[in-house]
Formats: structure tokens, C-alpha cells, sequence
């Protein structure tokens, strides 16, 4: 048995870790290439090269090149983008608390490295050069519907309000903005993305702005009524 055998058992989790050291080799390279030359001028033998490894090893931990293009527009949005520990639509959370939570887990993997960059620059590349292997639009619903939920409680109105629906999509631009002008914000302040109490700060002023527009919008329905 491994536990009587130490070796063995140090010997498997060497694998382990270098099974996981390759495969997220192999998923960076595919990242920069498939943002620098497309998914079509990208092959799974330009994958292998620069990774230093061979083709077998693509197919064993992806399946094939599809399933590492979808593995690089997801994994790193999907694992860095999550509040699981802190869901922002928890219920009894005040608007404030929701909002920064929520501010919180889209701005702070901005500090988390280069993958979740060149996942996002993947993503918008889909728009002007579709593959079809982006299929997003479940997950997009869900945390739309979250978003909406928060703002429900807020504001008292039902999640179908045509008003509330541009609220929501209002706030998640705040977020987009941070995304996909990444290189803008860097050259206005090279240090935010490196320091973690920056973006902390930049996320609570981002929920602050958020719960400005709730605000903003609270005080236009009043006034209506």
C-alpha cells in the first residue's frame, strides 16, 4: 500500500503536481495564442511547441483543441470571477453590503495575473471573430437574474421592470469598463492593478457609485409616484 510505502506515495504526488504544472502551462500558452492568432490559425501543434510538450499531452488533460479553446474562454473567468464564500445576493445583506460584494469579486481578480485578462480579450475577440464554441448565454442569465434579485429587494419592484433591467445592466458596465480598458487605466495608474488595497478601495468606491445609481433611481420613482 502507498501509505506503507513513502516513496510511492511522494512519487504520486510529484505527478500530481507536475500534471498540474503542464496542464496550466499548456492553458497559458493557448491563451496567448488564441488572443494574438485566432482559434483558427492556431494549431494544437503550435499549442505543444511553445508549451514543451506533446501533442498526447493536450489531448489527455483537454480532449482535443475545442475543448482547450473552451477551457481558456472559461476557466479563468469562472475560477477567479465566483463569490461562492460571499454570494453578493445573499439574503438579508443590505444593498451597501450586496453591492460591494459584488464589486469585490469582479474587481479583485484584476490582480489575480494574466489569465484572466486574456480570457476577457478571448472573449471579445469572439465578437468580431466568432468560433461558435462560445456559449455563455446561461451563465450570463443567471448572474443577471442574481443582480436583478438584489435590486428587487431593493427597490420593491418586480425583476421583469424594464427600468430595473437598465439599472442592472448600468452597474455591470462599471465592471465591464475596468475590463476591457484595462490598458487605459494602467497608463493613468500603473500601480492599481498591482496592489491589492488599491483595487480593495476601487471596489468600494465602485459599490458606492452602484448604490448611487439605486439611489439616483429610488428617488426618480418617488417622484413619478
Amino acid at each position: 500500500m502507498d501509505d506503507e510505502n513513502p516513496s510511492a506515495s511522494a512519487g504520486s504526488r510529484k505527478l500530481r503536481t507536475d500534471g498540474a504544472q503542464a496542464r496550466g502551462r499548456i492553458l497559458s500558452v493557448a491563451l496567448n495564442l488564441f488572443v494574438s492568432k485566432g482559434y483558427h490559425r492556431t494549431s494544437v501543434r503550435d499549442i505543444a511547441g511553445e508549451a514543451n510538450v506533446n501533442t498526447a499531452a493536450i489531448r489527455y488533460y483537454f480532449g482535443d483543441k475545442v475543448g482547450l479553446y473552451r477551457a481558456a474562454l472559461y476557466e479563468p473567468v469562472r475560477e477567479k470571477m465566483n463569490d461562492e464564500g460571499a454570494p453578493f445576493d445573499e439574503a438579508g445583506l443590505s444593498i451597501e453590503e450586496s453591492m460591494l460584494r459584488f464589486a469585490r469579486s469582479r474587481l479583485l481578480p484584476l490582480g489575480q495575473g494574466e489569465a484572466i485578462m486574456l480570457s476577457v480579450r478571448l472573449r471579445m475577440r469572439e465578437s468580431f471573430e466568432p468560433t461558435g464554441l462560445l456559449d455563455d448565454e446561461r451563465y450570463k442569465a443567471e448572474q443577471e437574474q442574481r443582480l436583478l434579485r438584489v435590486l428587487e429587494r431593493a427597490l420593491g419592484v418586480p425583476t421583469s421592470d424594464p427600468d430595473l433591467l437598465a439599472l442592472a445592466f448600468s452597474i455591470r458596465a462599471l465592471v465591464a469598463y475596468s475590463y476591457l480598458s484595462r490598458e487605459q487605466i494602467c497608463k493613468a495608474d500603473p500601480h492599481l492593478f498591482d496592489s491589492p488595497d488599491g483595487l480593495a478601495a476601487w471596489a468600494q468606491r465602485m459599490a458606492d457609485y452602484a448604490c448611487a445609481m439605486v439611489k439616483v433611481e429610488r428617488e426618480r420613482r418617488n417622484v413619478q409616484k
